[in-house]
């Protein structure tokens, strides 16, 4: 039996493979190898331990973000053929997690805060079943007729939310779940709108008239084509805030040329940036305006840039470039997006000198590198905006805006 080893436990590594029948063929340092190791070796199992780190970058199990990540590379594992056995801390049963895992195919859970070696050694050599891990699932009540029509109704009614916190309660809770963070939403939003006063807030039922007339008049303003259109794109969490926001300075204030940033992801979350007391720049000291989706270009922006996690949202006759990081798990989730677009370029954003090339994934030219800087890497993760204060970057990233994509392809070779 082949094995790659992906537990972060030397010793129960090294016990483990001197037993009989089995046959080490490899070990990783980190999860995120074994989405390169494991096509490439072809093991027939994987011993896995959420103990170990999830990459390079987090040397330490059980950071924020880990199970998400886990799922990923499990799934592309599972994808290859291969049989995991997983050694995991205590769940309880119906944890989301825990049921992710048996629906990708993961049977040979070994589950508790106290593992024995025997356990592992012998979930190797007997594969485990459903049956086996049902109970870990979560138990369905026994519903009537009734209850069936009902939870069918709200099934269409809750899709959104069951899919952002994969909430697995049962019915009569899941109602009321809804019908309170409904009511918190709302409130919040009120009250966000009622602070800022967004000029483009949509007029409540008791608008007055003058202000009806201010909305029409906004929405009459004639819709523009900006001079340059840039689309920072990728589906996966690689960095395009942190890109996208800096290019958008960098063009303000070298360029001087009214910048519109679109931020079209679910967080929306660029506006904050600027108004954190960490950031170095506010929009009252640049010509940028930044909004969301629905945003349309005046006449007077020069340069349209829009962040996005969806090709939908890419608009016709846009340079594309992808911001890929130096993850290769993710780099392949991108490669696999890219189909029905052109991306004009790579831009590899946190570039780690050991890490796989983005290019040997994603064969596109590499419009910009921007190099691993560990204090920027931490402060993003936790919250904190960042913006370049190195003048030499601002260069860089003002090229993004004026490159012609085709001149530089002819340049390169690449096509």
């Amino acid at each position: 039996m082949k094995i790659v080893f992906a537990t972060g436990d030397e010793a129960l590594d090294d016990y483990v493979s001197k037993k009989d029948g089995i046959l080490e063929v490899g070990r990783a340092l980190y999860a995120e190898q074994l989405v390169t190791m494991v096509p490439s070796l072809k093991p027939d199992v994987v011993l896995f331990s959420e103990t170990i780190p999830t990459s390079r970058f987090d040397q330490k199990a059980g950071h924020v973000g880990a199970e998400a990540n886990i799922l990923k590379i499990m799934e592309s594992i599972v994808e290859e053929g291969i049989r995991v056995v997983m050694i995991l801390n205590e769940r309880p049963p119906g944890h989301p997690f825990l049921e992710r895992l048996i629906g990708l195919g993961i049977y040979d859970l070994i589950i508790g805060d106290t593992i024995k070696v025997d356990q592992v050694i012998a979930a190797l050599h007997h594969p485990g079943t459903r049956k086996q891990v049902k109970h870990l699932l979560r138990q369905e009540e026994e519903l009537t007729s009734e209850d069936t029509y009902r939870a069918k109704e709200i099934k269409l009614v809750t899709t959104e939310e069951e899919k952002q916190e994969g909430s697995q309660r049962p019915i009569s809770q899941r109602v009321f779940r809804i019908a309170k963070s409904m009511t918190d939403v709302s409130e919040k939003l009120r009250k966000k709108w009622e602070a800022r006063g967004k000029e483009n807030a949509p007029a409540p039922e008791t608008t007055t008239m003058v202000q009806k007339s201010v909305v029409e008049v906004h929405k009459k303003e004639p819709e523009a084509t900006p001079e340059k259109v840039i689309v920072l794109y990728s589906p996966e969490s690689t960095g395009k805030t942190y890109v996208g926001v800096n290019t958008a300075i960098a063009a303000a204030k070298r360029l001087r040329v009214p910048v519109l940033y679109k931020d079209c992801t679910t967080t929306c979350k660029t506006k904050l940036w600027f108004n954190a007391p960490t950031f170095p720049f506010t929009l009252s000291d640049i010509p940028l305006t930044v909004a969301g989706r629905d945003a349309k270009p005046s006449a007077k922006i020069g340069v349209l840039i829009v962040e996005t996690a969806k090709k939908d949202d890419i608009p016709p006759g846009a340079v594309v470039y992808v911001i890929v990081d130096s993850d290769y798990a993710r780099q392949v989730i991108i490669s696999k997006s890219l189909d029905g677009i052109q991306p004009a370029g790579l831009i590899w954003n946190m570039a780690y000198e050991e890490a796989c090339h983005p290019q040997d994934m994603i064969p596109l030219l590499l419009a910009l590198t921007l190099p691993y800087d560990r204090e920027a890497y931490r402060d993003v993760a936790d919250g904190i905006p960042r913006a370049f204060s190195d003048e030499a970057l601002c260069d860089r990233l003002v090229k993004i805006i004026q490159m012609d994509p085709l001149h530089q392809y002819m340049r390169s070779g690449i096509g």
